[in-house]
C-alpha cells in the first residue's frame, strides 16, 4: 500500500501553480460564509461560475479573509467562466464578473460550455464559432482580466479543434470524472497535452445530483469497494472518492455546504492510493452522467453536447 503523500499544488502549463484540491460552490446554501471558513481551514483554490449564481456571495467570503489577515489575495486561486449565453462579449461579462467577486483579476477563466450556437440573454439567436471565443479568451490574458484560461466539458475532438489555433494553450479542462464515469481516454489525451483536468462530481453528491437524478439508486459512498479501501486507508468514503482521482494526477472541487467538511476533505492529499485499488474502483464504471448538457433544453436542444 502507497503512503506517500500527493503535492498539494501542480504547474500549469504557463508555469502558474495550481492546488490540486479546492471548494466547488454549485448549488451550496451559505457560499459566504462556506468560503470564508474554508479559507480559514486551508483551502486556497475557489470555483464558481456566472451561471451558478453566486458570483457576489462568493466575493463577501473572499473579501471578509482578506480584510480579516487569514490570507492574501495572491495566494488564492479562483476559477470562474464564460457562461454559453455571453461567448459574443467574453470581455463584457469577466468585467461583471470580477465587480461582483470583488477582485481585480481571476486566475483561470472557463469556456463553459463547447457550444457555438445559442441565444443570448436578451433571446437573440447567436452563432460564435469556437476560433472566435478562443480569441476573447486569449485577449482576456493580455489585458490582464485572467492569469490562465482553460475550458469545460471538451471531448477530446473539440479540444484538437482548439489546438489547432490556439496562440495561448488551455492550462485546463473540467469536466465530470468518477468511478461511475471514468473518461480515462479522455484524461490520457488531456495529460499527453500538458492540459490539466479539473475533475467535478468527484463524490457523484451535490445540488445538481439531488435536483436531477433524486431517481437514481447510485450512492458511491455506499460501494463496498469504496468502504473497503476506507478501511485500509484509515479514512472516510468521501475522502477515498476524492483520492481516487487525485491519484491519477487530477484535480479535484468537492461542494458542499458544511463548513468545517473542506478541512477533511484536504486530507485525500495525505496518501495516494495504489494502481491496483484505482483500478478496482474503476470497475464502477457503467457510464453514467450526473451533469448532463441535455438537462439544459434552452442551450442544448435536448442533446447531451458535454465530453
Amino acid at each position: 500500500m502507497k503512503s506517500l503523500s500527493i503535492p498539494s499544488i501542480v504547474k500549469l502549463n504557463n508555469g502558474q501553480d495550481m492546488p490540486r484540491i479546492g471548494l466547488g460552490t454549485a448549488g451550496i446554501k451559505d457560499v459566504a460564509i462556506i468560503v470564508y471558513e474554508s479559507i480559514k481551514d486551508g483551502v486556497r483554490l475557489i470555483d464558481t461560475a456566472e451561471c451558478y449564481e453566486n458570483e457576489k456571495e462568493i466575493g463577501e467570503g473572499l473579501t471578509r479573509a482578506i480584510n480579516d489577515g487569514i490570507v492574501k489575495r495572491e495566494e488564492l486561486f479562483i476559477v470562474t467562466k464564460l457562461w454559453v449565453n455571453r461567448k459574443h462579449e467574453a470581455e463584457e461579462s469577466i468585467k461583471e464578473q470580477l465587480a461582483s467577486l470583488n477582485l481585480g483579476y481571476v486566475d483561470l477563466y472557463l469556456d463553459h460550455w463547447p457550444m457555438p450556437i445559442y441565444k443570448s440573454k436578451n433571446g437573440e439567436q447567436k452563432a460564435v464559432p469556437a476560433h472566435k471565443v478562443w480569441r476573447q479568451m486569449e485577449d482576456l490574458v493580455i489585458k490582464g482580466y485572467t492569469r490562465s484560461i482553460g475550458v469545460c466539458n471538451y471531448n477530446v475532438q473539440s479540444l484538437m479543434d482548439l489546438l489547432s489555433y490556439a496562440k495561448i494553450k488551455p492550462v485546463v479542462n473540467q469536466f465530470e470524472f468518477h468511478p461511475y464515469l471514468n473518461q480515462i481516454n479522455l484524461v490520457k489525451y488531456c495529460q499527453a497535452n500538458d492540459i490539466q483536468v479539473m475533475a467535478y462530481n468527484s463524490i457523484c453528491r451535490g445540488g445538481y445530483v439531488s435536483k436531477y437524478h433524486s431517481h437514481v439508486n447510485l450512492n458511491l459512498l455506499e460501494e463496498e469497494i469504496i468502504k473497503e479501501m476506507a478501511e485500509k486507508y484509515k479514512t472516510n468514503t468521501g475522502v477515498i472518492a476524492l483520492n481516487w482521482s487525485l491519484s491519477q494526477g487530477l484535480i479535484v472541487i468537492p461542494s458542499t455546504s458544511n463548513p468545517r467538511r473542506m478541512k477533511e476533505n484536504l486530507k485525500a492529499l495525505d496518501f495516494e492510493m495504489s494502481a491496483e485499488d484505482i483500478e478496482n474502483i474503476a470497475k464502477l464504471n457503467n457510464g453514467y452522467r450526473f451533469c448532463g448538457s441535455a438537462l439544459f433544453k434552452q442551450f442544448s436542444g435536448g442533446v447531451d453536447v458535454f465530453s
